[in-house]
């Protein structure tokens, strides 16, 4: 804390270095041990800018933002990771993508022939899934196959244009 404020104190030069800090202490220390601190510490950096730099209300914020910080569990994955591939890219080193990636929108998986069928059924899938209520799961298959039929009808009509 005292680090914080102390850069506040010198200045609105090191208080805007002090947000950005903040901000990615937020992602690269505290990570998904925490994944809503940088939306946390934004927040209370917009709200700093609606203050008079030299309120106590102001003070607040950044303290607050500090404390919150401390508190939350940290984890340093997405640094992590930030760095293997930034190093994996400089090296030239190859990096192979799964297949399900050339989809309808690429033009790989046109050319491979892959349609909305193999988007649904291969490429659409995300993990983890969301907790879903049979009814939920029930309501998106739904939509799901009304989207299926919409597109290829939409694709029939330019067929015949």
């Amino acid at each position: 804390m005292r680090a914080a404020y102390e850069l506040y104190l010198t200045g609105e030069e090191l208080t805007a270095y002090l947000w950005r800090r903040l901000l990615v202490i937020s992602a690269e220390d505290v990570g998904l041990g925490e994944p809503m601190a940088p939306v946390v510490v934004d927040a209370l950096h917009r709200s700093s800018r609606e203050l008079s730099r030299d309120s106590s209300d102001y003070q607040l914020l950044f303290v607050h933002a500090v404390r919150y910080l401390c508190a939350c569990r940290k984890e340093r994955g997405s640094s992590v990771l930030a760095s293997v591939v930034k190093r994996r890219i400089r090296r030239g080193d190859p990096f192979p993508l799964p297949d399900y990636v050339y989809d309808m929108h690429t033009l790989t998986g046109q050319e491979r022939g892959r349609n909305i069928d193999h988007f649904l059924a291969e490429a659409a899938c995300v993990r983890p899934g969301v907790r879903a209520t049979a009814e939920e799961l029930e309501e998106t298959e739904r939509w799901e196959r009304e989207l299926v039929a919409l597109m290829k009808e939409e694709e029939a009509q330019q067929d015949r244009t």
